[in-house]
């Protein structure tokens, strides 16, 4: 009984094994019988077309409209950084940009019919179709390159090995092949087909395989690049490159088969030792990568994320660059511990033109927070280095000269102290004493806080914000009564780029260009969408005269050498230049501005968590040497340049004067006014009393307040 039961199951595997091997048989009689009938140009059969269902339409297919990479460069063409979407890089080049020997590698392994088929390859097909009988399924061989071109465009990786896909690839093939060209059909093969690594087109893959492109690819890079696209991971030569190594092998054979190269060439290639590198997006000068995006955006509404191939030339330098990066570096690993400065950041510009040269918005952009960019935000004080604009406001209002006597005397205001301000305010020279009688050019040139302060109320608050504004600063955007008698002091966050935006204007006698990064913008076609035009970006902020005035008192050294030294870090020997320092209260923030006339430069250094620095850090031991060291080298083979005196100032010894100001009275010569009111009560005290002559007066004594502790 049961060798029968045995005997009529065995029987009835056999059946349905030959039905089934019959069925096989039959699906690939129909796709050849469908194939054969596209390739003679015949119509679909209906029960061909309707078992494929609706097909995309092939026209519209162009390199133009692939999703790619924004490419950003520096003013020499250096790239910095290639952004791609969410870690995948496509950057779509010319066919005949391509390597000669990735061309013909790519169709002696994978097509070499392709010049001579409709879109599909009659014996490849009948092959595959053998191969689907013989080994009990669908095989995935017999595509030619325009049947992978339509596998990756219309229907998607790792497709089903079905026969309705094999029979949509095929019509889809055919009929691509009739709207395009073969040279088409080929560029938009190796611009799309993924290579692995995160890399779609040939570009992409040889720039992240072997660091070059595709234009000068090796006929071993080649051999090894244009046998991936059939196993991108498998024949990987990162994952598995004894693998890598048998592909290669395989492609060179199938190029010495074509007669494309000898089999000498093919041993040689094979020989070699090719470096390969592991994915890695690596970006220089982040923080001005990160500044540029930004700026696209906002300012020209341009969007890399978009995917249209920009290709953005910025003005950054990248030799520039660097030396901001390592100098900075060093400072803080020579002097970080002593001083306990652990971050800095500096912003160099081109004066005539606005452009960013360097950024550097901190010591280590890959650190937790480091991505921050202080050279762009306004989250620091700038200290005394504002200065420049409270003496600007001065010699422009004509109501004082570089030779005005200041008495630097001890003041102390009813009201400015305190959080809420309701406090006596008295402010003090950095050194904690008063120097007398000086000039206010030495005043300036020392940084002295107390004749800053009295020239900051006798030209008046708005004046001195009125002038930073049109000199670049940004970020003092509140009304004018927001900003109280410490604005001259830098008592309000100005980003490290306004300060260099202002010296610039400095430096251009008065001319002020907004910071701008980019030199233009070509889409992926080549064509330009954004050139730069720097006449659009100026603006006449301050007199060539009175400009040339404030330059000539930071440039002359010995007008700070009384508080600095002399011939310290804020001169350049053999060079003129001009600079200003700036220490914030509890010495949290140090920083250096200064320019030449084709170079200026912000320097701030302190931590980013607002520790204050050690042993009494001014910007003269912290900030000064990053910006000489940067400044000498930047400049080095730039001979030493300055300004001739313009029409309009005149000249009294080694002293400039705005005309009809050299005798100017010296009221800041003498006590400072005092109030008249004898109750100190600042809670009850009325604007009208704290005015005597129409300035804020001082008291005549110190309150308790300032004397405990």
């Amino acid at each position: 009984m049961n060798h029968t039961i045995r005997a009529r199951t065995l029987l009835h595997l056999r059946r349905l094994r030959k039905r089934r091997q019959a069925v096989r048989f039959r699906r690939a009689l129909l796709a050849g019988g469908t194939v054969i009938a596209l390739f003679a140009g015949l119509t679909v059969p209906a029960f061909a077309a309707g078992s494929v269902g609706a097909l995309p339409a092939v026209t519209g297919m162009s390199t133009s409209n692939l999703d790619q990479d924004t490419l950003i460069f520096d003013r020499n063409g250096a790239l910095l950084a290639d952004v791609g979407y969410r870690g995948d890089h496509r950057i779509v080049v010319p066919l005949e940009y391509i390597s000669p020997n990735l061309v013909r590698a790519t169709i002696d392994i994978e097509d070499h019919t392709f010049y001579q088929n409709s879109g599909i390859d009659l014996g490849s097909i009948a092959r595959a179709a053998i191969a689907d009988y013989t080994h009990h399924h669908l095989a995935q061989g017999g595509s030619t390159i325009t049947q992978q071109l339509v596998k990756q465009v219309y229907i998607g990786p790792n497709p089903a090995p079905t026969l309705q896909r094999k029979m949509k690839e095929a019509i889809l093939a055919v009929q691509l092949n009739s709207h395009y060209s073969k040279a088409q059909v080929l560029s938009m093969y190796l611009n799309t087909i993924y290579y692995g690594s995160q890399s779609y087109g040939v570009e992409a893959a040889a720039r992240s395989y072997f660091h070059t492109n595709a234009h000068d690819l090796t006929l071993a890079q080649a051999a090894m690049l244009a046998g991936l696209p059939q196993a991108p991971t498998g024949n990987s030569p990162l994952f598995n490159p004894d693998q890598a190594k048998r592909r290669q092998a395989e492609v060179l054979n199938a190029m010495v088969a074509q007669r494309d190269i000898t089999r000498a060439q093919a041993e040689q290639a094979l020989s070699q030792q090719i470096q390969v590198y592991p994915p890695a997006n690596v970006v220089q000068a982040p923080h001005f990568v990160d500044y540029v995006l930004q700026y696209m955006q906002k300012t020209l509404h341009i969007t890399p994320s978009d995917h249209k191939g920009y290709r953005v030339t910025t003005t950054l330098d990248l030799n520039l660059q660097h030396l901001a990066e390592q100098t900075i570096h060093d400072q803080i690993a020579r002097y970080g511990a002593y001083y306990n400065f652990h971050d800095a950041a500096l912003v160099s510009l081109d004066p005539k033109t606005g452009g960013v040269l360097a950024m550097v918005g901190g010591n280590d952009y890959y650190r937790f927070g480091g991505a921050y960019n202080m050279t762009t935000h306004a989250s620091r004080q700038p200290g005394s280095s504002f200065k420049i604009f409270t003496y600007t406001a001065a010699i422009e209002s004509e109501r004082l000269n570089m030779t005005s006597p200041i008495l630097d005397q001890p003041l102390i205001f009813p009201t400015g102290g305190g959080s809420d301000g309701l406090k006596p305010w008295a402010p003090q020279n950095y050194d904690r004493r008063n120097h007398g009688t000086l000039p206010l050019k030495m005043a300036m040139g020392n940084s002295l806080n107390i004749p800053a302060v009295k020239v900051e109320l006798t030209v008046g608050i708005p004046a001195v914000l009125d002038a930073a504004r049109r000199m670049g600063v940004t970020s003092l955007n509140q009304a004018d009564p927001t900003y109280g008698k410490s604005l001259t002091l830098g008592g309000y966050a100005v980003p490290p780029i306004d300060m260099a935006t202002g010296a610039a204007t400095l430096a251009t006698l008065g001319v002020r260009h907004r910071p701008a990064p980019v030199l233009k913008v070509d889409n992926g076609l080549g064509q330009p969408l954004y050139n730069y035009d720097v006449k659009k970006n100026e603006f006449r902020a301050v007199s060539p005269q009175t400009s040339f005035i404030i330059d000539s008192i930071m440039s002359d050294d010995r007008n700070r050498c009384m508080e600095f030294g002399c011939g310290g870090d804020l001169t350049l020997p053999g060079r003129h230049v001009a600079a200003k320092t700036g220490t914030t209260q509890d010495f949290r923030d140090n920083w250096t501005v200064g320019f030449t006339p084709s170079l200026a430069t912000a320097v701030w250094v302190g931590n980013t968590d607002y520790v204050p620095l050690s042993h009494n850090s001014t910007g003269i031991v912290g900030a000064a040497p990053i910006w000489h060291r940067f400044m000498m080298q930047a400049l080095a083979s730039t001979p030493d340049q300055w300004y001739q005196v313009p029409d309009g100032v005149d000249q009294v010894g080694g002293n400039y004067y705005l005309p009809g100001t050299e005798s100017l009275p010296g009221n800041l010569a003498q006590p400072w006014p005092v109030c008249h009111f004898r109750a100190y009560n600042p809670y009850t005290l009325t604007d009208a009393a704290q005015t005597v002559n129409g300035l804020p007066c001082v008291l005549g004594y110190t309150p308790r307040d300032l004397t405990r502790g």
